[in-house]
């Protein structure tokens, strides 16, 4: 497996300090102890934080080899063409080190449905537009003097520059959890997989699903990379207990009501790594990993020293 952390954006945010030297020695600080990967949410009104491409643009100038990615981004919320010049020209700057994870929001959720009626958008449209979009990005990638014509966007003749570093465009990671369409989506346009499935079995049978689509869209299923993201809450009792409130706070809502809907891991480190490595037996290859917890740094170089003691982290 390889491991990557998620940068907490939203929690600077609630922290009411500006001040980014916090977030940048995490991201640095994770590049030395051997993680593979830093990550960011996105979120423009619904739980404000900070600008993620930002965010990565800073992040990629204090780093060296660790991957960029985003986990996950409203791409429906930004116009396909200026969406695929930024993402072009953060490739460029980081030397080729993006990996954008895609994900669609919930329509039916107020705060997520007011991000896209403030923008002028119809949230019931968000897929088809990002579909679309995903669509846009890898042809201006791809070539020179592009056209387009979709249901929501048309344009001709456009040249973008610079093209990614990396061969082919930056790597679109789609996210879906167990349902048809968006595994299916997947398997079809997804260059990797990223999802919060709550069992190692569920991942396992979403897994063999995707690899089906894709063979039967003349894919090779060996070609998209499974991840998965956690939230996780490791450590003493105390540790874990922290990670609760932390959460119930995040949500405003209790932790009981937080862990039906979503896969939130608790324990000591040991218990908790042996659930990683049920879910690396299921086919997930890259993890993401969201820590419930104030001091983040101090997380960091707890999961580091664990997952070291394991021989996981390289």
């Amino acid at each position: 497996m390889k491991f990557g952390i998620l940068l907490p954006t939203r929690e600077a945010v609630m922290s009411g300090r500006a001040d980014a030297s916090g977030l940048l020695r995490i991201a640095e600080r994770a590049e030395a102890l051997g993680f593979q990967s830093v990550w960011v949410g996105d979120s423009l009104t619904a739980r404000p934080r900070i600008d993620a491409l930002t965010t990565l643009a800073a992040v990629g100038a204090r780093t060296r080899h660790i991957r960029l990615g985003t986990a996950i981004f409203l791409a429906a919320l930004r116009h396909s063409i200026l969406l695929a010049y930024q993402l072009a020209s953060l490739d460029w700057l980081t030397g080729g080190r993006i990996d954008f994870g895609i994900g669609y929001g919930r329509a039916g959720e107020p705060s997520q449905a007011h991000e896209f009626e403030i923008l002028g958008l119809d949230a019931g449209a968000r897929i088809k537009m990002t579909e679309e979009a995903v669509q846009v990005m890898r042809r201006l990638w791809r070539g020179d003097n592009v056209s387009y014509e979709g249901k929501f966007y048309r344009f001709d003749h456009v040249t973008l520059e610079p093209k990614p570093v990396q061969p082919g465009g930056v790597p679109i990671w789609l996210a879906s959890n167990d349902v048809e369409p968006g595994l299916r989506r997947v398997g079809r346009y997804g260059d990797a997989w990223i999802n919060n499935l709550k069992s190692p079995e569920s991942y396992r049978a979403c897994w063999e699903k995707v690899r089906a689509y894709a063979a039967q869209a003349g894919r090779d299923p060996a070609g998209i990379e499974p991840g998965a993201y956690f939230t996780v809450a490791a450590g003493d009792k105390n540790a874990v207990e922290e990670g609760q409130r932390f959460l119930a706070e995040y949500y405003n809502r209790p932790y009981e009501a937080i862990v039906r809907a979503q896969l939130c891991m608790t324990g000591s480190w040991d218990e908790v790594i042996d659930r990683f490595e049920l879910f690396r037996e299921a086919g997930a290859r890259t993890v993401v990993l969201r820590f419930a917890a104030r001091h983040q740094l101090a997380q960091v170089e707890a999961c580091a020293d664990a997952l070291d003691r394991r021989g996981l982290l390289r």
